[in-house]
């Protein structure tokens, strides 16, 4: 693990925000114990599924629980931008790539417990480095030495990218922005994962309105979310169209 300490810069949230993190967490904890890589994805872009799978992290960390969250998105990321880390690190493109061993890459945060992977470079034979075997079993050593693994990849239904990681990973759960993505694009990515053999723990409404509850107890904040059914998905609170 590098000796380099990153410390990443979070907008103090707002308590229904933390709250509906709070929930979200627990929903993944009761999943069952074998469940300890988490992939993290949405129907489109700028849904809020990369600042809420590292939310996630950082909270399931704040238990005790020793998490790794790993940005998978090696087109694109704006991981680092969006938390004001200007430090040069290493990242798991250049591991796919097979420049940097895993020790490498892993950076601790100031949050105790609560570590990173950045996705590295852009890389410009994505989809062919996030098939290789070594993803795989990278994912495999992390599920040994961490509680909790959350994978961050980018949206399903614009590339492939998802539908090849997310079968990689015990559970999965898609990011639809309240009110925003249309009922069309939810079916479409929730189609996309199971076809590629991933498992889906749930569907995270993300964005919904402060003043709206939704299903009781859920609907917290901007992080309010719908329900989590484990046989059947509901996207009654997604646009229609």
């Amino acid at each position: 693990m590098s000796e380099k300490i990153i410390a990443p810069k979070i907008t103090k949230l707002d308590f229904r925000v933390n709250e509906a993190v709070n929930v979200l967490r627990g929903n993944v904890q009761m999943a069952g114990y074998n469940v300890k890589t988490i992939a993290v994805t949405s129907a489109r872009a700028n849904e809020g599924k990369s600042s809420l799978a590292f939310l996630l992290a950082k909270s399931l960390a704040a238990l005790n629980k020793r998490t790794l969250y790993l940005d998978c998105d090696i087109r694109n990321s704006k991981v680092k931008r969006r938390y004001g880390i200007v430090e040069k690190t290493n990242g798991l493109s250049q591991y796919l790539c097979g420049n940097i061993e895993m020790n490498q890459m892993i950076y601790r945060t100031d949050t105790p417990g609560f570590d990173l992977i950045f996705s590295g470079p852009s890389a410009p034979n994505p989809s062919e480095l996030l098939s290789n075997e070594l993803l795989e079993e990278l994912i495999i050593r992390l599920k040994d030495t961490y509680d909790y693994v959350v994978v961050d990849t980018p949206p399903v239904n614009v590339v492939i990218d998802a539908a090849l990681i997310a079968p990689k990973c015990d559970t999965t759960l898609l990011v639809v922005e309240s009110h925003i993505t249309n009922r069309k694009d939810a079916l479409r990515a929730k189609i996309q994962l199971e076809y590629s053999g991933a498992s889906i723990l749930g569907i995270v409404r993300n964005k919904a309105p402060r003043n709206q509850r939704i299903y009781g107890k859920y609907g917290y904040g901007k992080y309010g979310y719908g329900k989590y059914e484990y046989e059947k998905y509901g996207f009654e609170n997604v646009r229609k169209e």
